[in-house]
């Protein structure tokens, strides 16, 4: 799992936890309405059992005078704007989107992440380049940069363009291969997501599951030659994919707007989060079946974790040409 970006991962989980920030002299909207914003539920497609469970713990870390609820944006960029507007005030939804997000409005602050046994060390996620096993005789035996090379001039399927581990991370890892820093095949990250062969890219063609399932699709189906996903979405498939790379991601954080949410409210949700448990949390929210950590291994273990400085800065990177 990790192979690219372990040392990194490992350079940016450093001692110091992240305190709740405020500009000088910015003035902070008291709100009693508070809007947490989720994407669509890939069963409901509404506000999920589990995303009511989140909803239920911030209403449990700052009391009954405030009205919290919450709201299904159409997807990530959804979710920025969201944020970025005022229509929501905090949000769970991807790392990158957080980082996407702050680079516009330094006013969005992270608060807590999670990771097995509240370990920060262990706060993080696989994000895979798989193929079809179809494909398979044409990766084994061969090294990565053999592998990575294999997948020039075929199609590819990305998750979204603001994904974490569906877009940033394969999309660096490519980059680190065929970029100045690699062969020199291509001189900027937007060639790898966005441009064809044909236009001084790196794939015949390129797609967007639009979220994890839909990428494993693509895959599966052999609609593309090979693409990217995370965690456990290619498990009810894994006879039908051949993992190419695996990648270690740092968890995504629960996210505020600071110009709504004030630092005595920021540090009651970092002290509640913190502190949950199966025992003090609303019922199920740490069960391995149906909690709110479903997707990870382990998840009746995860506990909440207050962000270390510079935690997130491997996802800033990732920005970065």
């Amino acid at each position: 799992m990790k192979k690219i970006f372990a040392g990194c991962l490992a350079l940016l989980l450093v001692t110091g936890c992240a305190q709740p920030k405020q500009e000088d002299n910015k003035t902070v909207t008291t709100i009693k309405d508070i809007t947490v914003a989720f994407l669509p539920n890939e069963q409901s497609g509404g506000i999920s059992t589990v995303d009511q469970m989140l909803i239920d713990e911030i209403k449990n870390a700052l009391g009954t005078d405030v009205n919290v609820t919450g709201i299904v944006c159409d997807d990530y960029s959804a979710v920025t704007e969201a944020m970025l507007t005022g229509t929501a005030q905090i949000a769970w939804e991807s790392g990158a989107t957080f980082a996407a997000t702050k680079m516009e409005d330094d006013a969005i602050i992270p608060l807590v992440t999670y990771g097995e046994d509240g370990d920060v060390t262990k706060a993080s996620y696989p994000a895979y380049i798989a193929t079809s096993t179809a494909n398979k005789a044409d990766f084994e035996g061969k090294t990565k940069e053999q592998m990575y090379e294999q997948l020039l001039n075929k199609s590819f399927s990305f998750v979204s363009a603001t994904s974490t581990s569906g877009r940033l991370v394969p999309t660096t890892s490519l980059y680190l291969m065929f970029g100045p820093e690699g062969n020199g095949k291509v001189s900027n990250k937007s060639q790898v997501f966005e441009k064809t062969d044909k236009d001084g890219g790196l794939f015949s063609e390129i797609q967007f599951g639009g979220n994890h399932p839909g990428s494993v699709q693509l895959i599966v189906e052999k609609k593309v030659y090979a693409g990217a996903f995370c965690c456990k979405y290619g498990e009810d498939y894994k006879n039908d994919l051949y993992i190419i790379d695996e990648v270690a991601v740092p968890n995504g954080p629960l996210w505020v707007n600071s110009d709504y949410i004030t630092p005595e409210m920021q540090e009651k949700i970092i002290t509640h989060f913190t502190s949950l448990t199966p025992e003090n949390s609303v019922p199920n929210f740490f069960d391995d079946e149906n909690g709110f950590f479903f997707e990870s291994d382990a998840a009746g273990k995860n506990r909440f974790i207050a962000i270390p400085d510079g935690f997130y800065d491997f996802v800033f990177a990732m920005y970065k040409d």
